[in-house]
């Protein structure tokens, strides 16, 4: 389920010397939503371990508000795979309207562990109160 986790607007000290969004500052964004994503499913500390299929499709300007949506994708043993998707929600004078494109999507793989860093098993940490959604999902997905 696609979920909107984050909404940030870019500003002057975000930006790089040719005028956009540099490409960590929004890798950032989309590291901090998808932890908050790992966050509603688990109670445990998750590190994330791997971000794959990083695509940078167009670049964000100033003052442009960046919406980020988190879907969780695998659950495995000790790991949740999360897909981000970062949009932009253009408020310029040269839109028409109020036009939404993506920026960025990548994949962040995160890992459950314990208070010495050591893996754990993702149902063991598990949080009581999720969705019928998530649960059907876990069913899916946990080996």
């Amino acid at each position: 389920m696609r979920v909107l986790t984050l909404r940030i607007q870019a500003y002057p000290s975000d930006l790089n010397p040719s005028g956009t969004v540099f490409g960590g500052w929004i890798m950032s964004m989309m590291d901090k939503a998808a932890s908050i994503a790992v966050g509603d499913l688990i109670d445990a500390t998750a590190v994330t371990v791997a971000v794959s299929d990083l695509h940078f499709i167009k670049p964000i300007q100033n003052g442009d508000v960046v919406t980020i949506h988190t879907t969780i994708k695998k659950i495995g043993k000790s790991s949740i795979a999360v897909y981000v998707e970062a949009d932009v929600l253009c408020r310029k004078s040269y839109c028409d309207t109020r036009c939404e494109m993506q920026v960025t999507n990548a994949t962040f793989t995160f890992v459950a562990v314990d208070k010495n860093g050591d893996p754990i098993t993702v149902r063991s940490v598990l949080r009581d109160n999720l969705s019928k959604e998530v649960v059907s999902l876990l069913d899916r997905t946990v080996n």
